[in-house]
C-alpha cells in the first residue's frame, strides 16, 4: 500500500451547506451519557445511561431522547426500577419499523444478567427480557456486547459470560431470539486457557453471524501479553464456518466495530498496540487507532495505524462507517495523550481512509475549560443529509464540581463542525510558520449563546499557539494554550455575560489575528 504525502481533493460534488451543531445536556441527573443514536429524515433517536436519584434512591437506568436536526430535546424519557440497574453501555438503537424500537443493556439485580428492551417513538418500555450466564447458578456473570436484527425480524445477542466458577474464564455467548425476545438458540464460544471478549457484531447475507472479539492474556498477567484481533464467522445453526487471527508477533486489540465494504469484504475498527513497561513487575497495554480491511476469502488485505506517534491506553477507534461519498471509511475515536508530552491531552477525532487503505483526512476536537475536560464518543452515524452525528459524554477531570454532560455533536459530509474546515487538507510541506504567512480564525456559529467552537486556519503548519478571549473593554475572559492549533477547538461560553468578544491569535505576545463573535443571553 503506497502513502500518500500529496494533495487530497474532494471527489464528491459540492453540496448546500449542512447544519451541524454541538451540545452538551445537563438533563437534572448526576450522571448521564448518550451510547447510541439513530438519525432519519426528521429527528435524532438517541438512547444513554443516566443515575436517578429521586425519592431518595438510586438507580441506574436508560435514557431515551428524541432530538430535532438542530439537536434540540422534543421528548425525554428514562426506564428506572426500583429492583433493578439497567445499563446500556452498548449495542445500536434498532428500528423495528413499526414505530418500535430495541435498546439492549446490562441488569443487575440479585444476580447478573442481560436484557432486550423494546421501546416506543417516545421512550416508553413496550417489554423487558432478560437472559442469563448458561451456567447459572454455578456462574452469574453476563454483559451484553452488540446486538444486530436480521431481516426475518430475529435477532443476535452478542454477550461475554464468565464460564469458570472458581476463577476468571471470559467466553462468547451467542443468543438467537425472535422478534417477542424469545431464545430460539444459545452457543458459547470459547477455550479455557484463553480470554475471548466479544464486542462488535455483523449479520451475513446467509442469515448467519460475524463475531469481532480479542484473545488475550492481559488481566491474568502483569507483563509479557499477546493480544489478537479476533473474528469468526458462524452459521445459522452456530456452527464456526471460519476464523482469522491477526499475528500473534503483534499486539492488537477488540474488533470495536465492523462493517460490510462493497466487494464482500470487512473493515475493522481496532488498535495496534505495545506494552508499555511501568516498573519491572507491572506494564499495560497502549494503543494507536488502526483499521484493517479482511477481503471476501477473510485475509487481511491492508491495515493502517493512525496517529503513530504517542501510544495511549485512551486512544483508539470506537465505530466506523461507510463514507458518506462511497468513497472510503470514516472511524471516530478517543485520544488520551499521557505521557511524553509532560501533560495529560484529551480530545477525540474523526478520520477517513480510501478503499485502499490510505489516510485522506483527520479532525480533531478538544475541549477547553476551567479544568480538564474529557471527551468520550460512543456512537457514530451518517444522517440522511450526508452528515455525521457522534454522541458520547463530557467528563471533567475528577474530583470536580464541575458537571459531567452528556454530549451530540453534528459534523458535515466533510467531518466538519465549522464549516469549510477541509480546506485545510492541502498539504504543504515547510520547516516553520513564515510570519508574512496569512492565517484566520474560522468561528462557528456566530453569533453562539452555549459553546465557542473556532480552528486556526493557515496554509502552512503550526505546531503550538496561544488563544485568548477578551471582552469589548479589552479584559481577560479565557486564555488557551494547544498543541495542535489546527484542530477544532470547543470552548463553553454558558454563563458568559451577553455582549461582543474578541477571539485573539497571539505569538510572542503579539495579536497576529483577532476575530469578532457574540455570546447571546442564555435561554430561560
Amino acid at each position: 500500500m503506497k502513502n500518500l504525502i500529496i494533495v487530497f481533493t474532494c471527489l464528491c460534488t459540492i453540496v448546500h451547506a449542512q447544519p451541524t451543531f454541538n451540545h452538551q445536556y445537563n438533563l437534572n441527573y448526576n450522571y448521564k451519557l448518550l451510547t447510541s443514536v439513530l438519525p432519519t429524515d426528521s429527528c435524532y433517536y438517541v438512547t444513554g445511561l443516566i443515575t436517578d436519584t429521586a425519592d431518595q434512591s438510586y438507580r441506574l437506568g436508560l435514557l431515551f431522547l428524541k432530538l430535532d436536526l438542530e439537536g434540540e430535546i422534543e421528548i425525554e424519557n428514562k426506564t428506572v426500577s426500583d429492583d433493578a440497574w439497567f445499563q446500556p453501555w452498548r449495542g445500536d438503537l434498532l428500528d423495528n419499523g413499526d414505530g418500535s424500537f430495541y435498546k439492549i443493556a446490562d441488569k443487575t439485580d440479585s444476580v447478573y444478567s442481560v436484557s432486550l428492551l423494546k421501546i416506543n417513538t417516545i421512550g416508553d418500555t413496550l417489554f423487558t427480557r432478560t437472559y442469563l450466564n448458561p451456567m447459572f447458578p454455578e456462574e452469574d456473570f453476563i454483559v451484553i456486547a452488540a446486538a444486530k436484527q436480521k431481516i426475518d425480524g430475529e435477532m443476535y445477542l452478542l454477550c461475554g459470560v464468565d464460564s469458570d466458577p472458581n476463577g476468571v474464564d471470559p467466553d462468547i455467548f451467542l443468543i438467537k431470539v425472535t422478534v417477542d425476545g424469545q431464545v430460539i438458540g444459545s452457543y458459547k464460544y470459547g477455550q479455557s486457557v484463553v480470554r475471548e471478549i466479544p464486542y462488535s457484531l455483523l449479520i451475513d447475507s446467509d442469515g448467519g453471524a460475524i463475531i469481532g472479539a480479542n484473545k488475550t492474556n492481559e488481566s491474568s498477567l502483569g507483563n509479557n501479553f499477546y493480544s489478537r484481533t479476533y473474528i469468526f464467522k458462524v452459521n445459522k445453526s452456530g456452527q464456526v464456518q471460519w476464523e482469522y487471527h491477526t499475528p500473534n508477533s503483534d499486539l492488537f486489540d477488540i474488533a470495536m466495530d465492523m462493517i460490510r465494504t462493497p466487494d464482500g469484504g470487512i473493515v475493522v475498527a481496532t488498535g495496534k498496540g505495545i506494552e508499555h513497561v511501568i516498573n519491572s513487575q507491572i506494564s499495560e497495554l497502549r494503543w494507536n487507532s488502526y483499521l484493517l480491511k479482511l477481503n471476501a476469502n477473510h485475509q487481511k488485505e491492508w491495515g493502517v495505524e493512525l496517529r503513530g506517534t504517542r501510544h495511549s491506553a485512551g486512544t483508539g477507534f470506537k465505530k466506523v462507517v461507510e463514507s458518506v461519498d462511497g468513497y472510503g471509511y470514516v472511524a471516530m475515536g478517543n485520544l488520551g495523550e499521557d505521557v511524553s508530552i509532560g501533560e495529560e491531552v484529551y480530545g477525540s477525532w474523526v478520520a477517513k481512509v480510501s478503499p485502499e487503505g490510505d489516510s485522506l483526512w483527520a479532525r480533531y476536537y478538544s475541549f477547553f475549560d476551567s479544568i480538564k475536560t474529557e471527551p468520550r464518543p460512543y456512537d457514530l452515524k451518517t444522517t440522511p443529509d450526508g452528515g455525521y452525528v457522534i454522541v458520547g459524554e463530557t467528563r471533567p477531570d475528577l474530583p470536580t464540581g464541575f458537571a459531567q454532560r452528556a454530549w451530540i455533536m453534528k459534523l458535515d459530509r466533510h467531518g466538519c463542525l465549522i464549516p469549510d474546515c477541509h480546506g485545510g487538507d492541502t498539504v504543504v510541506v515547510a520547516t516553520k510558520q513564515p510570519m508574512g504567512s496569512p492565517v484566520k480564525l474560522a468561528i462557528y456559529p456566530n453569533p453562539t449563546s452555549d459553546f465557542l467552537n473556532f480552528q486556526l486556519r493557515s496554509a502552512m503548519p503550526i505546531h503550538e499557539a496561544r488563544f485568548r478571549v477578551v471582552d469589548i473593554n479589552g479584559r481577560v475572559v479565557k486564555e488557551l494554550e494547544s498543541r495542535m492549533p489546527k484542530e477544532t477547538h470547543i470552548v463553553p461560553v454558558q454563563g458568559w455575560p451577553a455582549g461582543v468578544y474578541f477571539l485573539q491569535y497571539v505569538v510572542d505576545g503579539l495579536v497576529r489575528h483577532s476575530e469578532r463573535f457574540v455570546v447571546l443571553k442564555q435561554k430561560g
